[in-house]
């Protein structure tokens, strides 16, 4: 080895440059044994003394090894830094680069130049032409109004109408017939060169001559050479390219100028509501406040607050229908050249142009201005709201005071002199406001007017001033005249002089309540003549006959005064002699009220062995005496108050009261305790209808409170024989409350009735009619010892309430179901019913069902067994209807739109027949449910549970047809299984309409999104998710299948297989003719990966074939196989990259999907 040129043991090496790869690296070498150095053009001899380079051919080269060392060393650092590392790639790549950007450059360019139609002789005069034509449209307006002026709603609506009709419209027909004539101008033009050059063509074949051999040389002349006429010819050729190019390029000249013409009336659309929005604002920016705004609109009030006429919506509603809509209608009606018969000949099949409303409707700047427009009318009607509101403050209480005043009711109601006169002048202060009413306002585009509301306020406020002021002269008139027949009969009573004590006392209170009166009429008479005062002040005229009363209540006023002094002397002279009088009765009125409190402790009013009905009557008649007594004693006081001499106390009066009320209490009760306790026991105990008539309740309380009666009178008096007597009859009869409160229980029934009859072996006659018991009370089952057999009738008692309990519960239960329907509802379009929710039917059937069982698992049901199995049976009933009733619902339900469907029937003609047979059922079921859908009377019909359980059964038996109908449909097109029953169905029941398979198929065929179908419903192809259509190879005819959607669909899952092969045999063959880029975009995508795998494997194989044909003997890795199978590589990339520039190119959106799907796995 070498150790930096030292030598050491002389010893050689073979060495070979190490392989290729991304980096450069000529200084690496690899051991080598010697007897493979043939295979190598060149190798390295290496020792210590240095490196030989031997080369087939040409001279070895010798370097010393510190030459070497010092030369890798070096190249190691340069190869290191960023400039030559990468030195090798990038100019590599900076050719490529500026080589695809001059072509792309050079592509665009000429594609450019062939498609402007600006830079074509024969379009550009035409151009211009049309583009001043279009540029007229900048002078027409869509919609216009003058600034200067302001309109009603409806004159700007009628405005814009009129502009558009009348100047709009007919200045767009104008531009388009200018536009027209040039076209066909140009269109004859073309058309004729084109003729022209097509007449001078023999054949085809000259066209494709470029030796000029074939040309006609002429029959004298001297020859022209080769050359000239070969130039000839080409320009010929050229010429005649041009012509045609031009001739095929007039449909898109015509559709240019459709779009210049659209682009245009869009501009000149925009431009009308730019300019509305305009209009709109400009008296915002205008300083005269005496201009006038757009639109006038008048002020009123309403309930909820000021109105506006026309209001925001009305104005927005025309601004919108009328005014924006009617641009955008004058845009969209413009006449479209595209569309034009005359040009019809240029395209194939019917050509499709811009859509002007959904381009104006969908463009963000008229949205824009529409929404400015729309903001601005609701600023100004929000500042207009802003402005009215002084009005508001200011007129809005007249308003309302005109709405609600009801000059009856107010006259009606009474009111004092202060309310007139206020009201007086709160209706002169609004009759001044109203005067100065500020009635015009410019806000904004809304011209704000007021004078109607002013004219609708001012008649409030005269109107009422008018009928206030007729008030209160009406007022005067009546208090003028009441006081003066008021002060005339004062007058007239004060002038008569009594001598009788109770006339004489009566005149004493007149005069001293016309004393007290006077300043009161003093008053009174004051208020009048502030009444005429006012009346005067507010301009009334007062009738002469009213004056007169006035004056004729002054002299009677005068006259009252005079009056009251001589009555005054009269009372003096005579009060002294009927004081003494008045004694004399106080004292002979309480010597007889003392001789009524002797005579009630003594004699009848003690003897408890009386009548008590004959000793009541008796003290009510002395309590009447000494309430007369009472009243008569008042009156005396009060004459004495008035003498102003001592009043008696009244002792002697209450103590005659108090004893007199207390022996009437006792004797009371005595007398009704006897009437109620011979009631309870005399009386019959049932009525009529056999129902009890004591009520026990009431017995026992009215006992209570007599004995509590009698405990509180023998407290007061011990020794009473009356309360001795009242003690002993209540007493008697406690002993008889028990058996009444047995006998009087409400529970007891006839046969409870006798069955205590025979118990104390009574014998009750029945009624007349034999229908119940004859009358019997208490006191007539007394005599049959019925206090000894108390505990038997305790017993019969407690059944009875048993009994009873029972049969409130049944009652209860069977009333629960009153008024309980079912909810039937309208089912779709069926033109019959379903049944709603029965949650709140089953749970009560639940619960009652339980409660019943229970009832009759009770010892006390006996009596009521019949009716309680009855209704058991009849909720069970109603139970077994339901389920049936919703089991068939449900399956009816399910079964019913399938077999709407007449090719579900034909081809299940067996379950359709019973089918129509439940449906018919189901149908009349239903209506009665409808007419009648009480629960328990749909319950008790037993035939309708039979008709259920018959429709169940068919049901049932056309569930297991149908599933073997679709099981039968999937054995023969077994790609149903992929789907459910339901869209099995669905398929099914539209054999007519083949397309109805269309939403399954991604479920039966995972690639096919959808089918090709023509208008006939024949099927020419598959289309993928992405939009690939890949055309069938034979057409299939469902209409052929006689509705058997599963024979066509099997000759579809064919069809996709024998196309698929045809497309990629297609595939293969174009492959090879067409450039990798061209053909990657003809192709569906599945076909492009499956030949580019087939074209890979191939060029593979073939380069690992031709390495081992060629250098058998080439040890592993030589170059004639690596270059094979490189080139492949290098072809490969190359293909990659031409595909990779499509990218960068315009491609449609399915393109780009087929690109970005098919490209990573060809990579």
């Amino acid at each position: 080895m070498a150790n930096m040129g030292k030598i050491a043991v002389s010893s050689f090496f073979y060495c070979v440059r190490a392989p290729e790869g991304a980096r450069y690296r000529p200084y690496d070498l690899v051991v080598v044994p010697r007897e493979g150095l043939g295979r190598y053009p060149e190798y390295f001899t290496m020792s210590a003394n240095g490196v030989m380079t031997i080369r087939k051919g040409i001279q070895a080269e010798f370097v010393p090894m510190a030459a070497w060392v010092r030369q890798h060393s070096l190249f190691d650092l340069i190869s290191n830094i960023g400039f030559f590392r990468k030195y090798v790639t990038g100019r590599a790549f900076r050719r490529w680069h500026k080589g695809v950007r001059r072509k792309n450059f050079k592509r665009v360019r000429q594609v450019v130049q062939s498609r402007l139609f600006a830079a074509r002789s024969t379009f550009a005069g035409a151009l211009r032409e049309i583009q001043a034509a279009v540029a007229e449209l900048q002078n027409v307006h869509f919609a216009w109004a003058n600034p200067n002026h302001m309109y009603s709603l409806q004159e700007y609506g009628e405005l814009q109408v009129q502009t558009r009709e009348q100047k709009a419209k007919p200045a767009l027909d104008s531009i388009v017939d200018k536009i027209q004539k040039v076209l066909e101008r140009l269109c004859r033009e073309v058309q004729a060169q084109a003729v022209l050059y097509q007449d001078s063509i023999r054949n085809a074949s000259e066209l494709e001559d470029i030796t000029g051999v074939e040309l006609f040389q002429g029959g004298g002349g001297r020859p022209r050479p080769m050359v000239v006429i070969k130039q000839e010819k080409l320009e010929r050729a050229a010429n005649y390219a041009r012509v045609m190019d031009e001739l095929s390029q007039l449909g898109i000249f015509v559709r240019l100028v459709d779009y210049l013409f659209v682009e245009g009336v869009m501009a000149c659309a925009v431009a009308g509501v730019e300019g509305l929005l305009a209009l709109l604002t400009v008296h915002k920016q205008q300083t005269d406040k005496q201009a006038k705004a757009l639109f006038q609109v008048f002020v009123s009030f309403e309930p909820k607050g000021v109105a506006f006429s026309p209001n925001e919506a009305a104005i927005l509603n025309e601004l919108n229908a009328n005014a924006l809509e009617g641009i955008i209608s004058v845009a969209q009606g413009a006449p479209r050249l595209l569309f034009m018969r005359g040009y019809a000949h240029l395209f194939e099949g019917k050509p499709s142009g811009l859509n002007t409303l959904n381009i104006l409707r969908n463009m963000p700047h008229l949205t824009a201005l529409r929404a400015a427009i729309n903001q601005t009318v609701i600023d100004d009607f929000s500042a207009a709201r802003e402005a009215v509101r002084e009005l508001d403050i200011g007129y809005r209480k007249i308003w309302d005071f005109g709405r609600t005043w009801d000059p009856d009711a107010y006259a009606a109601q009474p009111r004092s002199l202060s309310e007139i006169r206020r009201d007086l002048v709160l209706q002169r202060n609004w009759k001044g406001s109203l005067d100065r009413m500020k009635t015009n306002m410019a806000i904004g585009c809304l011209q704000l007017d007021a004078k109607p509301l002013r004219a609708e306020l001012a008649p409030i406020t005269a109107a009422a001033l008018e009928r206030i002021k007729l008030l209160l002269l009406n007022m005067a008139r009546q208090a003028t005249l009441a006081l003066l027949d008021d002060v005339t009969a004062r007058v007239q009573m004060l002038s008569a002089h009594p001598t009788q004590l109770d006339e004489f006392v009566n005149y004493m209170v007149l005069h001293t309540a016309q004393l007290d009166d006077r300043k009161l009429l003093s008053s009174q008479a004051g208020q009048v003549d502030d009444m005429y005062e006012s009346l005067a002040a507010h301009e009334q005229k007062v009738p002469t006959a009213d004056q007169v009363k006035h004056d004729d209540l002054t002299e009677a006023l005068a006259a009252f005064q005079v009056q009251l002094t001589e009555g005054k002397e009269f009372i003096a002279d005579h009060k002294e002699e009927e004081l003494t009088t008045l004694n004399a009765n106080v004292t002979a009125l309480n010597e007889e009220l003392q001789g009524i409190i002797a005579s009630l402790h003594t004699d009848k009013f003690v003897d408890a062995k009386l009548d008590p009905d004959e000793v009541t009557a008796d003290l009510e008649a002395l309590l009447q005496h000494i309430s007369g007594l009472g009243e008569a004693q008042a009156l005396y006081n009060q004459y004495l108050t008035l003498f102003e001499a001592p009043t008696d106390d009244l002792s002697t009066l209450m103590l005659a009261e108090k004893v007199a009320n207390s022996r009437y209490q006792l004797w009371r009760s005595v007398r009704d305790f006897l009437e109620q306790s011979h009631a309870w026991t005399e009386e019959p105990i049932l009525d009529d209808d056999g129902a009890v008539l004591l009520n026990v309740e009431m017995v026992r309380q009215e006992v209570e409170d007599y004995a509590a009666k009698a405990y509180k009178a023998a407290k007061a008096n011990k020794d009473d024989p009356v309360v001795a007597r009242l003690k002993d009859i209540i007493d008697d009869f406690k002993e008889l409350l028990p058996l009444v409160e047995e006998l009087g229980n409400p529970a007891l029934q006839a046969r409870h009735w006798h069955e205590i009859f025979d118990i104390i072996k009574a014998d009750i006659p029945p009624t007349e009619t034999g229908e119940g018991l004859g009358p019997f009370s208490i006191r007539h089952l007394l005599q049959y010892d019925l206090l000894e057999q108390l505990d038997k009738l305790q017993v019969v008692g407690a059944a009875a309430s048993k009994e009873a309990a029972l049969e409130k519960a049944l009652i209860k239960m069977q009333s629960d179901w009153e008024g309980l329907t079912l909810r039937v509802v309208e089912y779709k379009d069926t033109e019959t019913y379903v049944v709603g929710g029965t949650d709140e039917v089953q749970s009560l059937l639940d619960d009652q069902v339980v409660k019943t069982q229970a009832m009759r698992a009770s010892p006390f049901i006996k009596p009521l067994e019949a009716g309680v199995t009855s209704w058991e049976r009849l909720l069970l009933a109603a139970q077994e209807l339901l389920d049936n009733w919703l089991t068939c619902q449900a399956t009816w339900q399910y079964l019913e739109p399938i077999f709407s469907s007449p090719d579900i029937i034909k081809q299940m003609p067996e379950e359709g027949e019973k089918f129509i047979q439940v449906d018919t059922t189901w149908r009349d079921v239903m209506e009665a449910a409808h007419s009648t859908p009480n629960v328990l009377a749909l319950a008790k019909d037993p035939e309708r549970l039979i008709r259920l359980e018959e429709a169940n059964k068919l049901l049932e038996e056309i569930q297991k047809g149908l599933a073997a109908y679709l099981e039968l449909k999937r054995l023969a097109f077994p790609r149903f299984f992929f789907l459910s029953n339901d869209e099995i169905l669905e398929v099914l029941s539209e054999t007519k309409d083949p397309t109805r398979v269309q939403p399954h198929l991604k479920k039966c065929f995972e690639g096919i999104d959808k089918l090709q179908f023509q208008p006939n419903t024949d099927i020419t192809g598959m289309m993928s998710v992405e939009g690939e259509l890949v055309p069938l190879k034979t057409r299939i005819k469902p209409s052929e299948a006689n509705g058997s959607v599963e024979k066509w669909l099997v000759q579809v899952e064919c069809g996709m297989i024998e196309s698929l092969q045809e497309v990629c045999k297609q595939g293969i063959a174009a492959y090879a003719n067409s450039p990798r880029a061209a053909w990657v975009l003809q192709w569906p995508g599945q076909v492009v990966l499956a030949v580019s795998a087939i074209y890979w494997t191939q060029d593979v194989a073939a380069a690992m074939i031709g390495q081992q044909a060629e250098g058998a003997d080439v040890p592993n890795g030589s170059a004639g196989g690596k270059g094979m199978l490189a080139a492949v590589a290098d072809k490969c990339t190359a293909q990659l990259m031409e595909v990779m520039g499509l990218v960068r190119g315009e491609l449609s959106k399915l393109n780009r999907s087929v690109y970005h799907s098919t490209q990573p796995l060809l990579v």
